[in-house]
């Protein structure tokens, strides 16, 4: 074998263990990670781990997933093998129980306690927030005191039965955008979200 040859084996060894190294991290922290987020909590240059994920993506073991944040589109990179698990995002009993994950690096989850306050927006928004808001309460059709549990990726906020069938959350998928206080977030139903919300729904 001659020295290019051994080279490229030598780089071909590293990169499989940068790899397997990469998407163990995701495993652990599934639909969580942006890339910058990786590069920061990995230790690696933004180089290498947008590298990595590129192999990963060829081999169909990663994929990118949208999110939203302070009304800004993030694409989290997550494992190809828990999507099945991330579809929807809320766990799903029967049409009047569900749960709504809010992934915990959307918000500062010192401020989420024992309850939260859901208010509904209009027929296809409602908010959630670690506090009571006047601003939505003055304005929301109906509004409900909701138990929270956390988890080690996610607050997960019950949804009372009224809600999840007036929004129909047991048939439609829905996203999530957090106000840069990271103490609320906007659920949007039926894959749609407004690009300009009027000052009572805004996540502000």
């Amino acid at each position: 074998m001659n020295l290019q040859e051994n080279i490229k084996k030598i780089r071909k060894k590293q990169a499989e263990k940068t790899d397997k190294a990469l998407l163990d991290f995701l495993t652990k922290k599934p639909g969580t990670s942006s890339l910058y987020q990786i590069a920061q909590e990995i230790g690696w240059s933004i180089g290498r781990v947008q590298k990595s994920i590129d192999r990963l993506l060829k081999k169909g073991l990663v994929m990118y997933k949208r999110a939203f944040l302070g009304g800004r589109s993030l694409k989290l990179i997550i494992p190809a093998k828990v999507e099945a698990n991330l579809r929807p995002s809320f766990v799903l009993r029967k049409p009047s129980d569900a749960e709504i994950a809010i992934p915990s690096d959307m918000i500062d989850s010192e401020c989420w306690c024992e309850n939260a306050f859901l208010y509904a927006l209009d027929r296809m928004s409602f908010g959630i927030s670690s506090r009571r808001e006047s601003k939505w309460h003055e304005s929301s059709l109906f509004e409900a005191k909701v138990p929270v549990r956390k988890e080690e990726s996610a607050v997960v906020v019950k949804i009372p039965e009224k809600t999840s069938r007036f929004y129909l959350l047991y048939m439609t998928d829905y996203e999530i955008s957090a106000s840069p206080k990271r103490n609320k977030v906007i659920v949007s139903v039926d894959g749609l979200r407004s690009s300009r919300r009027n000052e009572n729904g805004s996540a502000d």
